[in-house]
Order: structure tokens, then sequence, then C-alpha cells
């Protein structure tokens, strides 16, 4: 692994990564973007995956440091997540993301424990700090989930939708995760439409 401190953060893209790379695309510069072979796209994405979720780099970040179109960065974590949530509720989930979920519920439960037992100010601070970072970080996760089921509900409505009206049906269907403002008044009107649609 090499890591070479950069001005903010440390620099930590695997070897086989930057090897795979000098090979594939020379010395001077990095591949910006696809297209990528099959075998190319696995090994970015897996390297993407490390970054992300252990390292907690963002996709910015990510860009920079493998030197990547940051497009391509983002596609990469959406993918990772909607594996996710595409699998959540069966029985063989991503077994690593959910993991890491459970690593930093830990983490965190360890350091509540080590605040109990902290007297110094100073380091109470530190610590309170490094849990409200476990949680920002199991929050960032959730939300991405949250996102990425959401972008594939809309997805399946729109595909749905335009199959009804190429096909000429009637129907048309609405995704559960828009939230509109309305009047109580209003919500009764489209409540009263509904019920008499069914």
């Amino acid at each position: 692994m090499s890591c070479k401190e950069s001005e903010d953060t440390p620099l930590c893209v695997s070897d086989q990564f930057i090897e795979e790379n000098k090979e594939l695309y020379g010395t001077k510069s990095k591949k910006a973007g696809g297209p990528y072979n099959k075998s190319d796209r696995i090994k970015r994405r897996n390297e993407v995956y490390r970054l992300h979720f252990e390292y907690g780099y963002s996709a910015a970040k990510i860009a920079q440091l493998m030197q990547v179109n940051r497009n391509t960065i983002n596609g990469d974590i959406d993918y990772w997540y909607s594996q996710v949530v595409k699998k959540w509720y069966r029985i063989d989930p991503v077994y690593s993301i959910v993991k890491q979920i459970e690593s930093l519920e830990v983490q965190k439960s360890r350091a509540r424990e080590e605040l109990d037992k902290i007297t110094n100010p100073h380091e109470k601070i530190v610590f309170e700090r490094l849990i409200f970072d476990i949680d920002s970080k199991i929050m960032q996760i959730h939300i991405k989930l949250h996102e990425s089921s959401a972008k594939v509900h809309e997805l399946a409505t729109t595909w749905l939708n335009n199959w009804m009206k190429k096909n000429k049906k009637a129907e048309r269907y609405m995704t559960w995760f828009d939230v509109i403002k309305v009047s109580r008044k209003a919500q009764d009107r489209i409540n009263k439409i509904i019920k008499d649609d069914r």
C-alpha cells in the first residue's frame, strides 16, 4: 500500500492499482474516463469501494487520488449503494457494506464506554467529536442507501409509465417517494380521487 502525505489527506491508493494503471495507460497520465472494459471496471470499482467505505473519502477526493473523472467515481459509488438496496431484503445482502455499518456501531459503543471513564475535559471533547464523526458516517451511508432506493424506484416508475403510454393503457403509476406540501383540503381531495379511482 502506498500512502503518501498530501496537503490535507494521506494518499492511499493501492500499489496494485497504480501498477496496473501504469501498464494499461502509461506513466504520463491515467485514464480520465471510459469506456472501460469489464476487467478494468471491476478493478476500478473495487478501489473506489475501498477508498469510499474503508477510508471515508468523498467522490471528489477519490477522483483526485485515482485521477479518474468525478462522474465515473460518482457512478461507481452509486453502483455500490444500489447493490445494497437491491439485496437489502434478500438472504445474501452485500456483506461488506452491512459489515461496515456494524463496525461503525461497534466503534461508537467502545468510544462511548471510554468517554464515561474520562475526567479530562479536553479528552472528553476529543471522544465526543469521534462519536459525532462516527454517527455522521453512519447517517451518510443510510442517506445514500435511501437516495439509491429512491432513484431505482423512480427509474422503475418512469419505465413502467412509458410502457403503459406506448401500449395505450389508461393507468399510470405514482412514486411514493414524492413529498409534496399541500393544504389539508387538497390532501382530502387527492385521497378522495385515489379512493374513487380504485
